[in-house]
């Protein structure tokens, strides 16, 4: 049976260095509070690892990317624990048709040779763009988007990498960035889009502060073979079976629990039947 730690947290009088620059301690620092880690802010350019707006690709998968970070900081604070996020946008794990916002946060622990990484999957951040020529009305766009809450960036519509405008919280502002954008794209039109950079976008913070739960969730566990921290969930092998059709599904069947560290996996069979509105063949 997994040993959930009791008594004085795990990493209690330890800290933590966290990789951002856009306010992300505000919602890693406290939900790592089970813990016992005191999260700080490392002075790290996180933007050498990737941007949105795509002037820096991202130099590998996001996994990859989420752990370099967290050493990153490790190393620019010269703590043994580092920590870090990752999020990005693109097709949904279980349903490639809809857009995901996938977050991940990152303990990686230099002395003890110990790394573990959690995600949340949302179709809830907001992430949307829309073509505009400076006598356009952007209004309705705005309000859709959340906008200025939701800050936006503006940036030539033919992709031209010249008068990218980001943060932007003023319609005043938008206007001066159409009219700029506009003027150096070849097309005469400015793209609007939702600034996702956490600092700017809302509805991606939860995701990453329910991330950063399901890792403090992780590493109160330890591993029933080594008693190490960070023993969960990785991942699930579909076959649940619909409630109505009584064949498997896409479902999960399986729930497999591993160590991080010694490799023992615990899998564990997923109780019930599948909703059939859930059902590849009864609701297709």
């Amino acid at each position: 049976m997994t040993r959930v730690v009791t008594g004085e947290p795990p990493f209690a009088g330890r800290v933590g260095a966290l990789a951002t620059r856009h306010g992300k301690q505000t919602e890693i620092g406290p939900s790592l509070a089970p813990t016992g880690l005191q999260v700080v802010v490392a002075p790290v350019d996180t933007d050498s690892f990737g941007t949105f707006t795509g002037e820096v690709p991202r130099p590998g998968a996001p996994r990859h990317v989420v752990e370099r970070k967290a050493r990153a900081a490790a190393a620019a604070s010269g703590l043994a624990i580092g920590l870090a996020s990752e999020g990005s946008f693109g097709p949904h794990p279980a349903f490639p048709f809809v857009t995901a916002d996938v977050e991940l946060v990152a303990f990686v622990d230099v002395a003890a040779d110990l790394v573990v990484v959690e995600q949340a999957v949302s179709i809830d951040t907001v992430a949307a763009s829309q073509a505009f020529a400076p006598a356009e009305d952007p209004t309705d766009f705005c309000a859709r988007v959340g906008f200025p809450e939701q800050a936006l960036i503006v940036r030539p519509a033919d992709g031209s990498p010249v008068r990218i405008c980001k943060g932007i919280t003023d319609m005043a502002q938008l206007a001066d960035a159409v009219v700029g954008a506009a003027a150096a794209s070849s097309d005469g039109r400015a793209l609007v889009e939702t600034d996702l950079r956490a600092h700017c976008c809302p509805s991606r913070r939860p995701v990453i502060r329910a991330a950063a739960q399901r890792l403090a969730a992780r590493l109160v566990r330890c591993c029933p073979a080594c008693d190490r921290p960070g023993f969960g969930a990785m991942r699930h092998e579909p076959g649940r079976r619909c409630a109505h059709c009584g064949l498997p599904t896409e479902e999960p069947a399986v729930r497999i629990e591993r160590c991080e560290c010694c490799g023992y996996e615990l899998r564990t069979a997923v109780d019930g039947f599948v909703d059939p509105a859930r059902c590849g063949r009864c609701n297709p």
